[in-house]
């Protein structure tokens, strides 16, 4: 995600987020394109700006959704930091690792928002829910970077 496609597909991903976001609050399982983005975008960004990305899509996401300010923006900022500093970690080009990078840092921060505006965590919430929104996130990333790539080359 170091190219121009890439900055494309993340652009994308946000605009849709906040588009689309309002239908598929009614959803049990929505995909959540917000952290998809800040997770793609995490992989080609320094760590400090990741967190200053992460920090700035918090303060549109808690802004949007009237949920606590605070603890969201803090939330995502440190995922931005976390999917910069993983990008090190692990072979971040792999075609296997970005999916389930998705899926796994969506499910972690669903949780972890979920926690911090002080609702209820459920089994099923965190078993059930949580992990098909977050594979739906992994999808719909992967088809519009997809698409792109058809449309952009």
């Amino acid at each position: 995600m170091r190219s121009r496609r890439g900055w494309v597909v993340i652009g994308l991903l946000l605009a849709l987020h906040f588009a689309l976001h309002p239908l598929w609050t009614g959803w049990p399982a929505g995909p959540d394109l917000l952290i998809g983005g800040l997770l793609l975008g995490s992989l080609g960004l320094r760590a400090s700006r990741a967190a200053l990305l992460g920090f700035i899509l918090g303060l549109f996401e808690a802004s949007m959704s009237l949920g606590p300010l605070g603890p969201t923006m803090l939330i995502l900022a440190a995922t931005g930091y976390a999917g910069s500093w993983l990008r090190d970690v692990f072979y971040s080009d792999s075609a296997r690792f970005i999916p389930a990078f998705l899926v796994v840092g969506v499910w972690l921060v669903q949780t972890l928002l979920v926690l911090a505006g002080g609702a209820g965590l459920t089994l099923e919430g965190a078993l059930i829910h949580s992990p098909i929104s977050a594979g739906l996130t992994a999808v719909l990333c992967w088809g519009t970077e997809k698409l792109v790539a058809f449309f952009v080359g």
